[in-house]
């Protein structure tokens, strides 16, 4: 009887990485939403709670200020979006690379 020879994909993504990919795209379209949440669907903590901290802070502002600080804080607004869109983004490509290519040094 012939030996069933596994599917490519089993091989290279075992479930472990799979599911850390499919947290990573769901982390994406939560930063989309609620920038610094999806980072914490991610894993990532730190960078969640920095993004979610400094989200809060600038929207306190905008209210205190009453809109006088609407023009300078926009534009932090949409760089915490900005920077949790691609943290998702590279997480999400990271995940789906086999663990010997992530110990090898990028060039």
């Amino acid at each position: 009887m012939p030996r069933k020879i596994p599917s490519m994909r089993y091989d290279t993504l075992k479930r472990g990485e799979s599911m850390g990919r499919i947290l990573a795209a769901i982390g994406i379209v939560v930063n989309l939403f609620l920038p610094g949440v999806g980072s914490l669907i991610m894993g990532k903590w730190t960078t969640g709670l920095v993004q979610l901290g400094v989200l809060a802070v600038v929207w306190v502002l905008k209210m205190v200020s009453f809109g006088f600080l609407g023009p300078v804080l926009w534009p932090v607004s949409g760089i915490v979006w900005l920077w949790a869109l691609v943290g998702g983004i590279l997480t999400y490509i990271d995940r789906g690379r086999p663990r010997e290519a992530l110990n090898r040094p990028r060039l």
